[in-house]
C-alpha cells in the first residue's frame, strides 16, 4: 500500500468533451447525463471517494456499454491519462497491497456498480493482480469498512501491517495482521486485510520469501551481514533487518511495501530470530 497523488487531470473538462461528442456511442445519452456525472464528480472528491457516502446513478444499459468502451478503447485524442496511470504513477510498487510491481487499472468503486466513474481519473488506481482478486468488494456490512484509497487516506503513511510467524522454523504458517489494534482505522484496516491483501499472490510471496531466507540467507542479507561476527546472535540479526527495513521504506516511499510487512513481524519473532543466525553461523562455518 502507498499514499500517492494522482496526475491533475481536469475531469470535467474531459467528461464535457465526450459529452459533446457526436460520434460517439455514448451521444446523446451522456449529454443528458452530464449535470448528474458532474455531480457525482464532485462528490466523489469531497468524500474521497468513500462508498459509504457515494450512491451509484441509475444509468441504462446502453450508456453503461458505451462508458466501459471509452475507458476500453479511449476515444482519439481523450483520456490519455489512462495509459500514464498503468505506466508511471507507481511502477515498481502496488498502491493497493504493496507488492512489487502493477500493470493494470484498479476501479477503486467498480465500474459494474458505479458506471458515471468508469473514467473518472480520481478513480483509477494503478495495482497489481490483486486488482482482478479483489473483485467488486469496496465495502464492508457496516461503516466504516471499506478499502484503502491511495489517493485520499492519509494513513498510508503509517505503518500499518506485519506479518505473524507460526509453527516450524522452515515450513511456518505466515499471516499478515494490523499493528496498532487501536488504530482509529482498525475497520479499514481489516477489510482492506480481508479483501485486498490477503490472497493467493501475497501467500506465495511471502512463503517463498522466507523459504529462500531460511535455507540461504547469505543470498538474501549477505551485503548486509557484518563479516568479523563469528558468533551471530538473534539481537544482532534484528539490528541488521531493521536497517534494511528502513532503507526498503525509503526505498519504496512506504512502510507497507511487502518487504517491510516481513521483516518487520520477523524482527518481532525472537526465537525465530535466534534460529536464522544459527543458520548464519553455521554457513560461515
Amino acid at each position: 500500500m502507498k499514499r500517492i497523488d494522482p496526475p491533475a487531470v481536469d475531469d470535467i473538462k474531459e467528461l464535457q468533451l465526450l459529452a459533446n461528442n457526436e460520434g460517439l456511442g455514448s451521444y446523446p445519452s451522456l449529454m443528458d447525463e452530464y449535470v448528474q456525472f458532474r455531480s457525482q464528480y464532485n462528490l466523489y472528491n469531497k468524500s474521497g471517494g468513500n462508498p459509504w457516502n457515494i450512491v451509484p446513478l441509475p444509468i441504462s444499459g446502453d450508456l453503461k456499454k458505451a462508458l466501459r468502451t471509452h475507458y476500453g478503447s479511449p476515444p482519439k485524442g481523450r483520456l490519455q491519462f489512462i495509459k500514464q496511470y498503468r505506466r508511471s504513477l507507481s511502477p515498481t510498487l502496488c498502491p493497493m497491497c504493496g507488492g512489487f510491481g502493477n500493470g493494470t487499472l484498479d476501479h477503486y468503486l467498480p465500474k459494474d456498480d458505479y458506471p458515471e466513474y468508469s473514467f473518472f481519473s480520481k478513480n483509477l488506481v494503478p495495482a497489481c493482480n490483486c486488482n482482478s482478486l479483489r473483485g467488486t468488494a469496496v465495502k464492508g456490512t457496516a461503516s466504516p469498512a471499506r478499502v484503502i484509497h491511495p489517493y485520499y487516506d492519509d494513513f498510508l503513511t503509517d505503518r500499518l501491517y506485519q506479518s505473524v510467524f507460526e509453527g516450524e522454523f522452515y515450513a511456518p504458517r505466515i499471516s499478515i495482521e494490523v499493528i496498532d489494534k487501536k488504530h482509529p482505522n482498525i475497520d479499514i484496516l481489516k477489510f482492506h486485510l480481508e479483501e485486498v491483501i490477503q490472497n493467493e499472490a501475497t501467500q506465495g510471496w511471502f512463503e517463498k520469501y522466507w523459504s529462500d531466507l531460511s535455507q540461504r540467507p547469505h543470498d538474501k542479507l549477505g551485503l548486509l551481514l557484518p563479516l568479523s561476527v563469528q558468533d551471530f546472535k538473534g539481537a544482532d540479526l534484528k539490528v541488521v533487518l531493521e536497517k534494511y527495513r528502513n532503507y526498503m521504506d525509503k526505498d519504496h516511499d512506504t512502510p507497507n511495501n511487502w518487504l517491510s510487512i516481513f521483516y518487520t513481524g520477523l524482527m518481532k519473532d525472537h526465537n525465530r530470530l535466534d534460529q536464522l543466525a544459527a543458520v548464519i553461523n553455521r554457513n560461515r562455518g
